[in-house]
């Protein structure tokens, strides 16, 4: 969930994500990303403001004017795994602000549902060798 290598596994729409520099994400990492929405494919950076390893990581997603935040939490039965996004959107953005929620909150549904596949599965141990 904190190494970008994986994200196209288990994110929907991302093709690609390259971290800049190379090595340990931390904070001033820039990701970017190669993304398919809508049918188009188009580029976004997200730079690391946040980072503590296996825990938390924030980034700010510069084409969508973003906060995104990955958090676990260890609990007796497992792990709980948060996605957040924070944004404020301009005026045209604001149109289709609940739309644009709503696919928000299910695309992260997906894209939770599959990272918990991965994991559970053991497909992931074999994707870090």
């Amino acid at each position: 969930m904190f190494n970008p290598r994986y994200d196209p596994a288990w994110i929907g729409g991302v093709l690609r994500a390259r971290p800049a520099p190379p090595g340990p994400v931390r904070p001033g990492t820039q990701i970017a990303h190669a993304l398919r929405l809508f049918g188009r494919r188009m580029d976004d950076v997200r730079e690391v403001v946040e980072h503590v390893p296996n825990r938390r990581i924030e980034m700010i997603a510069h084409a969508f004017d973003l906060r995104i935040r990955y958090e676990l939490e260890g609990i007796p039965e497992g792990t709980i795994a948060r996605i957040s996004a924070r944004g404020r959107p301009n005026r045209h953005r604001r149109i289709v602000l609940h739309a644009l929620n709503l696919l928000l909150r299910r695309a992260v549904s997906r894209d939770l549902g599959r990272l918990k596949l991965l994991v559970e599965s053991g497909v992931w141990r074999r994707l870090s060798v």
